[in-house]
C-alpha cells in the first residue's frame, strides 16, 4: 500500500531540503505522454503519474487507470537525463515535504487547487481522487 497526502498549504521544508540546490519545476513544462486526452480534458482532476520502465507497480497503475479510460499524464523518470532526473525527485521530496524517498508510482491528483499524492501503488485511494 502506498504512502498518502493531502497538501492544501505550504508546508514548511525540513533544514536540510532547501530549494537553494532545487531548481524550481513546473510540471506542465516537462514532456509528459498524455492518455485519453479528451477525458483529461473533461476531468476535474489533473493526474500527473510519475513512473519507472523496470516498476511492475507502476506499469499495473497505467492499466489501472487505462481500464478505467481516466485522462492522465506520465513519464518515465529514468528515461529523463540525470541531472533532470535527481532535480525532479528532490524537487518532489521537498514539495511535498515526504517522510520518506519518492517511491514509484508516484502520482499527483489536482483537484480545485489542492493536490493530492500518493507515493506508490494505491489503486483505492486514486478511485477516492478521480
Amino acid at each position: 500500500m502506498g504512502s498518502r497526502f493531502t497538501i492544501s498549504q505550504k508546508k514548511k521544508l525540513k533544514p536540510h531540503l532547501s530549494f537553494s540546490f532545487i531548481m524550481d519545476i513546473n510540471l506542465e513544462s516537462l514532456n509528459w505522454v498524455i492518455e485519453n486526452k479528451e477525458k483529461l480534458e473533461e476531468q476535474n482532476v489533473t493526474i500527473y503519474y510519475f513512473s519507472l520502465t523496470t516498476c511492475p507497480h507502476c506499469k499495473k497503475g497505467i492499466k489501472w487507470l487505462l481500464e478505467r479510460k481516466v485522462g492522465f499524464k506520465w513519464l518515465y523518470l529514468d528515461k529523463l537525463p540525470l541531472a533532470m532526473k535527481n532535480s525532479l525527485k528532490k524537487w518532489i521530496q521537498a514539495k511535498y515535504d515526504l517522510p520518506t524517498r519518492m517511491g514509484t508510482p508516484f502520482v499527483i491528483f489536482r483537484k480545485n487547487q489542492k493536490e493530492f499524492i500518493s507515493n506508490g501503488y494505491d489503486p483505492s485511494y486514486w478511485a477516492s481522487k478521480i
